[in-house]
């Protein structure tokens, strides 16, 4: 194949995926898939909690950014510091959600949740086996594989705590 046919089948692809995301969002929009999930207050509170220990993971976090920063430091300044940041907020915050049972909604499958999650990690360290070469891409996807195994390691957690627990759904 030359490199227009691949360049003709990259543009059709593209424009595929853009219709079929249209389409979901679409049909969200209208109300006849229910995406939201029940929260209750409790939960509400503890998600609160949650929000508020990331904050301050990425406070200092960057602090430490700074303190890097007038030690001269280019690690504190590159793309990759910034990224691992925000990872790490988003870990704490889940880790946190998982942890104070504020993750799932009343009415969500946590089994469901679980599967997606263990699939989508396997994607990203797919992803980043295959793309080795390319130290940015490899990186990325790796940090987000292990974003995601740790959270799945926080579910195992919880419940090796809570054994106790039914599933409602």
């Amino acid at each position: 194949m030359n490199v227009n046919l691949y360049h003709a089948l990259g543009f059709a692809a593209g424009v595929g995926v853009t219709l079929l995301v249209f389409l979901l969002i679409r049909r969200i929009w209208q109300g006849k898939w229910r995406v939201g999930s029940d929260y209750d207050e409790r939960q509400k509170a503890a998600q609160g909690v949650a929000y508020r220990n990331a904050f301050w993971t990425m406070v200092v976090y960057l602090l430490l950014g700074w303190v890097l920063n007038l030690f001269d430091v280019e690690l504190s300044t590159s793309p990759l510091f910034l990224f691992v940041g925000v990872l790490l907020g988003v870990l704490v915050y889940a880790v946190s959600c998982i942890l104070l049972d504020a993750y799932m909604g009343l009415n969500d499958n946590p089994r469901r949740w679980m599967v997606v999650t263990a699939v989508i990690a396997a994607v990203n360290l797919v992803c980043a086996l295959c793309n080795a070469h390319n130290s940015a891409v490899w990186t990325a996807n790796l940090l987000c594989g292990l974003l995601l195994i740790a959270v799945l390691i926080a579910f195992g957690v919880r419940a090796l705590l809570h054994p106790n627990q039914e599933d409602e759904t």
